[in-house]
């Protein structure tokens, strides 16, 4: 009988046919959100396609580590019939991350982002603290298929496809929109990701407990050893010579992992998704993201010492990759910042921006070994390199 309950309590409403198991956890949960759901697709999907009114088949997708819910809704026929309209994206997030994702978009992507690149936003609405955003669907098939998606099933080929396109087009709006020189890259990362030096500080003696895990590192003055090799406090590096290293900001997607390159079929892009931290930033933080992603998905299978060695010959940008795929994958994206953005000119900031986001992604608690072992190392490896530079 309790089982009974739960399933009524948790039932969406008459005009809501839900696709698989409730993802929400409680009932006042499930009423706000289908009740917001219904809200702003309401007025969206008349727009998209006012032939099909009435019943909407709602699939939940993944909303990343965001926290967010993510559904595929389908308008269904009300006559009988078996068709189905166009379908909907609907983002239900925080009402701080919605509002900002939704100022994010009318400012930087609907007017700056060319339309192949990035999808319609069609409806928004409010209700108690969640808000809820309406996009026109992107990619081909039943879900969308992300480059997380390749990544993990160990096919690289969608990252070289969408590297060169993307970030040419990028580099035609965005990178190229009011780019200002300034000063201080480490603390741009620091306030953006931890809000201040002790709070980075904090994430740090997590970094550092799972390096003494994977590499047996030990703490000493100014930093860590493993093996014979010392590294710095990643802090104390990002921060050294009192933080004066200039960095380009400028337009940019701001969170572009993996999750937010949605593909087509042939696995080039269809577009990019999730604009709540688009806006002014530091021109390689978008590479340096995809790079975690990379980290993070493709499962190539090394010990931990190998680990640690892979990633030094990245840091140093060694020859001795070739032949490694992982490895040159991340080389790959290098390259890109190489050709596109001068990196060449500012390496410094590029080590920057890998020790700030492995230092960042330390808070993920959905991460497997080998992929908080690299993050591990690229961060520790960027550390060193910074403050022998």
């Amino acid at each position: 009988m309790k089982n009974e309950r739960m399933s009524r309590t948790f039932a969406p409403p008459p005009h809501i046919q839900l696709s698989g198991q409730s993802p929400f956890g409680t009932a006042r949960e499930a009423e706000e959100i289908y009740s917001l759901v219904s809200s702003v697709l309401a007025s969206a999907l008349a727009g998209i396609d006012n032939s099909l009114p009435g019943i909407i088949k709602l699939e939940t997708l993944s909303g990343g580590r965001s926290g967010a819910y993510v559904f595929k809704a389908t308008p269904l026929a009300t006559d009988g019939c078996t068709r189905e309209g166009v379908p909907a994206a609907v983002k239900v997030a925080p009402l701080d991350a919605g509002t900002s994702e939704r100022a994010n978009y009318d400012q930087f992507v609907r007017p700056l982002l060319p339309p192949p690149y990035r999808p319609d936003l069609h409806g928004f609405a409010t209700a108690h603290h969640r808000a809820a955003l309406c996009y026109s669907f992107v990619g081909d098939g039943e879900r969308p298929h992300t480059l997380t998606d390749r990544l993990a099933a160990g096919d690289l080929a969608p990252l070289y496809m969408v590297l060169p396109s993307t970030f040419e087009k990028l580099r035609e709006c965005w990178y190229s929109v009011s780019q200002v020189q300034k000063a201080g890259v480490a603390r741009y990362y620091l306030e953006r990701y931890f809000g201040d030096r002790v709070s980075a500080t904090a994430t740090e003696t997590i970094l550092f407990g799972h390096a003494a895990r994977y590499f047996n590192a030990q703490q000493r003055a100014g930093g860590y050893r493993i093996g014979k090799i010392i590294f710095p406090f990643i802090c104390d590096a990002l921060l050294a010579g009192g933080d004066i290293r200039p960095f380009t900001s400028c337009i940019l997607h701001g969170d572009l992992n993996s999750d937010n390159v949605v593909l087509d079929r042939g696995g080039t892009l269809a577009a990019l998704v999730d604009f709540q931290r688009t806006g002014y930033g530091h021109v390689f933080q978008d590479l340096a993201s995809l790079e975690a992603s990379v980290r993070i998905n493709y499962p190539a299978h090394a010990c931990f010492g190998d680990i640690l060695e892979i990633e030094r010959l990245i840091a140093l940008d060694d020859p001795a990759i070739r032949g490694n795929s992982y490895a040159m994958a991340i080389r790959g994206i290098r390259d890109t910042a190489r050709r596109s953005f001068r990196l060449d000119e500012a390496a410094g900031t590029y080590q920057c921006a890998v020790a700030a986001i492995g230092l960042r992604l330390m808070k993920a608690t959905d991460l497997t070994d080998a992929a908080r072992a690299r993050l591990v190392a690229s961060a520790l490896w960027s550390a060193r390199v910074l403050v022998q530079n």
